[in-house]
């Protein structure tokens, strides 16, 4: 079968949610601050980095300032990202992952990356990496809808979060600067 036709039939199927998951987004929305408090945001964001880079699966972290946290899924995703955290680490600290503006951990689809480790070894990597996104999507969502904020508001509480772990990250660890290419915390790429 043609690749447009199995697009076409993707989208028919499952809606073009598939297509975008599958290919990447088309357009990546810019972040909108304008009905988001930023401030309390920023700071709910710090402690829940800070508590999930700690390893702190039951953090007291307060609504405030039109921020919710306090839902069953926002406290099961932190939990989750918390017990994982040192697992998250350790394979950013090869280098075959690194922290997007998006606000998600991403896999370097390298050559390297293909000869890392056992096809095992990679698809344990894989599922480290789609769990983790899976929590910080129920978070990032949880936030926006739990907080009553537009749904355009989703890309700003992401890049809000990506600015939080910065101050997390350990040195020699990957993230995406501004300009898209990849930045090294503590030193150049």
């Amino acid at each position: 079968m043609r690749p447009v036709a199995l697009i076409i039939l993707a989208c028919a199927v499952g809606g073009c949610q598939i297509t975008q998951a599958t290919f990447g987004a088309v357009k990546k929305l810019k972040p909108d601050y304008a009905q988001v408090p930023v401030e309390p945001l920023r700071e709910v964001a710090r402690e829940i980095e800070r508590a999930v880079s700690e390893a702190n699966r039951n953090p007291e972290i307060p609504d405030r300032g039109g921020i919710a946290v306090n839902t069953d899924a926002i406290r099961q995703a932190i939990r989750s990202r918390a017990a994982r955290s040192e697992l998250l680490h350790a394979f950013l600290d090869t280098g075959h992952a690194w922290e997007r503006r998006d606000g998600h951990v991403w896999i370097r689809r390298t050559g390297e990356w293909k000869r890392f480790g056992t096809r095992r070894d990679r698809d344990r990597y894989a599922l480290l990496v789609d769990s983790e996104t899976n929590d910080r999507w129920t978070l990032y969502e949880g936030i926006v809808r739990s907080s009553n904020l537009s749904p355009r508001a989703l890309p700003a509480v992401q890049e809000i979060f990506f600015n939080a772990r910065l101050k997390f990250m350990r040195k020699g660890q990957l993230f995406e600067t501004e300009s898209g290419s990849a930045g090294r915390i503590g030193g150049e790429p």
